[in-house]
């Protein structure tokens, strides 16, 4: 009896040196003491990337990047481009560029060069937009885009006053020489309509030619109207008058003038499309027109 007393209390006392030993779980731990400790919080959930910002009904989009573009005129063909005082680019080519430009939000820079190096200057990448009183013929549209129509205006002969006469025949030519601007499109037409009757002489600027006609070296000279007119109010042009009837050949002179561009260039020229559209449609180019000539030239 005795023996097995002391084994079952050997017993009890292992079992009660291996509980003591063994470390209790946290929270049985916590009971035990009388604590209120809580079980450690799971991790936080991440946060929902924020979706990206939608424009809201009524609300404009952000402005699109704003265009920008070198116009080269000549500024050597009064009134239509031509230089101020201050040896600025003037006219009526420059006011409606400056127009388009601003109603078409493009950063303009308005630059002048020589008349034969405007198209390959175009095609190099050097100037972005031509507004040169180039008018738009079929040989130039191989070469280069155009905006829609924003001058039409007719060829004029313009001769010495003691020989000038208003209704004269172009027959009356025959044998006479006659200056034209060079790379124009009355050089074209000269050449393709009085090539076997008169001797055709060119020259780099109508100014030149015309100075040559006032100098009595020439028989007439062949250009715009517009320019033509403008010379002969000159004490330049005093000398001369015009000769025969406006040249209204559309298979020369083409559609008119418009804004030369680069065929690829689509957001541009449709850009200033849509400027000149607006222009006409409320009167503006009108408007800008007439401050210098007195008659209408679209």
């Amino acid at each position: 009896m005795r023996i097995r007393a002391r084994t079952r209390l050997l017993a009890v006392v292992t079992a009660l040196v291996v509980a003591l030993a063994t470390p209790c779980p946290p929270v049985a731990l916590a009971q035990q003491q009388g604590s209120t400790a809580q079980p450690p919080a799971p991790p936080p959930r991440p946060k929902p990337a924020t979706p990206p910002q939608k424009t809201k009904p009524g609300q404009k989009p952000p402005p699109a990047p704003a265009l920008k573009a070198t116009v080269v005129t000549e500024g050597k063909f009064p009134p239509f481009n031509m230089l101020d005082a201050q040896g600025r680019p003037a006219g009526f080519e420059v006011d409606l560029a400056n127009e388009l430009c601003k109603r078409a939000k493009i950063e303009c820079r308005i630059v002048t060069a020589p008349w034969d190096d405007i198209l390959p200057g175009l095609l190099d990448k050097r100037y972005d937009a031509i507004m040169a009183s180039m008018d738009m013929t079929q040989e130039r549209r191989r070469q280069v885009g155009f905006s829609k129509r924003y001058m039409l205006v007719p060829g004029a002969f313009v001769a010495p006053k003691s020989t000038a006469t208003p209704d004269g025949a172009p027959v009356l030519l025959r044998g006479k020489t006659v200056g034209v601007q060079r790379g124009t499109v009355y050089s074209d037409y000269l050449d393709r309509t009085f090539r076997k009757t008169v001797r055709v002489k060119a020259f780099a600027t109508l100014e030149d030619a015309r100075k040559e006609l006032a100098a009595g070296k020439l028989d007439a000279v062949l250009g715009d109207k517009v320019a033509l007119w403008s010379w002969l109010k000159s004490a330049d042009g005093a000398c001369c008058d015009f000769f025969g009837q406006d040249v209204k050949d559309t298979r020369t002179l083409g559609d008119g003038v418009g804004i030369g561009l680069r065929k690829d260039d689509a957001k541009l020229r449709d850009a200033f499309n849509r400027a000149l559209a607006e222009a006409v449609a409320d009167g503006t180019l009108k408007r800008l027109a007439d401050k210098y000539v007195p008659f209408a030239i679209y």
